[in-house]
């Protein structure tokens, strides 16, 4: 019964929920790289210039439990370290690292400044270019193993991360701990394996051996994100209702006055349609969201017209859709008379419109905590 969404830009103020940027200790925020490190043998070299423009195919960040110091050889750099991470340019691996001391950063501010442990991600030396050297045979296949594990803590340290910056030390902060402690754990795993992989090639049965170790420990975390979010979601709930009731124009089929409404554990949103042409007018429908049937959620804003809106779509986890119900009365037109609908039927997908991005941004927060919430 609504009217067709067309193509729009995603919103940019969605990143409030997911920072990501090149980050140190120090300073937190992003910053271009302008020069690297070459690895030659022993031997670490600082070069100038952007890493983005050199012929290498691996990366690496070595990252230490203390500060270190960079001789103009490098000479002990390699030995000192405790874990590497690596990707597959100068600007995904740096990402990661400021993603980590991101996480660790809010690890420590939650549940305190020892509770991290020696494996700190705090200080580090990079990006640095990796050669083809001690990257021979790889029978069990562990690069490979590796790097879909390091992938998985990744998607689960972004996962996370909002919700240990939202949280408040309590009950339920002292509920999750294990959990985000396995996620910790995890992190260092997946960079202690690849410090030995790195330094030990030669060495497969007993990295396949580690490797058994890390596995299960990557699982768990995985699997934790959702009991996770379910006491501590990625968003907190907005603390204005504003946007509950709003009004939405419809061009020719008049305006929509929208209301949303909690009951029990599930969104009732009631759109009242007057005014336009009358082919609408004095249509009620109701369509029910029930907190744990909610899939995906978009945010996205027009840009081509001349008065921007922005819009809120909440998906369905299933195929069954969102309950709905479609009431009016006769309608009588210039052209044709509209018969009376009492229909009971299913909606694919809900949207919501506003003039305000702020009240998109509650609408989009509500949604988010409730489906995470699962109530």
């Amino acid at each position: 019964m609504r009217r067709a969404l067309f193509v729009f830009a995603y919103w940019p103020m969605l990143a409030l929920w997911a920072p990501l940027g090149h980050a140190t200790p120090q300073a937190p925020a992003p910053q271009q790289n302008s020069s690297y490190y070459v690895r030659n043998g022993d031997v670490v070299q600082l070069v100038s210039g952007d890493p983005a423009g050199a012929a290498t195919a691996s990366w690496q960040v070595w990252v230490y439990s203390q500060p270190v110091r960079v001789s103009p050889s490098g000479l002990g750099l390699v030995y000192s370290r405790w874990g590497v991470l690596e990707g597959g340019s100068a600007a995904a691996v740096m990402a990661q690292l400021a993603a980590y001391q991101d996480f660790e950063r809010a690890y420590t501010s939650l549940f305190g400044t020892h509770t991290w442990g020696q494996y700190s991600f705090a200080y580090s030396v990079g990006p640095v270019a990796v050669t083809e050297q001690g990257q021979g045979d790889d029978p069990y296949a562990l690069r490979s193993k590796i790097a879909m594990l390091d992938h998985q803590v990744r998607s689960v340290v972004a996962a996370l991360h909002p919700s240990l910056v939202n949280a408040e030390r309590g009950q339920a902060t002292a509920a999750v701990q294990p959990d985000f402690q396995q996620v910790r754990n995890s992190m260092q795993n997946v960079a202690r394996f690849y410090d030995r992989l790195s330094r030990l090639p030669g060495q497969q049965n007993y990295l396949a051996q580690e490797m058994a170790l890390v596995i299960p420990g990557v699982t768990r975390a995985q699997s934790a994100v959702p009991a996770v979010r379910a006491i501590l979601p990625s968003v907190k709930l907005p603390v204005s209702k504003s946007w509950m009731t709003h009004t939405e124009q419809a061009g020719k089929d008049g305006t929509i006055n929208v209301t949303v409404a909690e009951v029990g554990s599930s969104a009732w949103i009631q759109q009242n349609w007057t005014g336009g042409d009358g082919s609408m007018t004095g249509t009620k429908i109701i369509t029910i969201v029930p907190y744990q049937d909610i899939g995906t959620i978009d945010i996205e804003v027009s840009r081509w017209e001349r008065n921007p809106h922005w819009t809120v779509r909440i998906h369905p986890a299933n195929s069954n859709g969102f309950p709905q119900s479609v009431t009016s009365p006769e309608r009588v037109t210039a052209k044709r008379t509209y018969r009376a609908v009492d229909l009971k039927t299913t909606e694919g997908f809900l949207y919501l419109e506003f003039t305000d991005p702020t009240d998109a941004q509650d609408a989009y927060a509500f949604f988010l905590y409730h489906k995470e919430r699962g109530r």
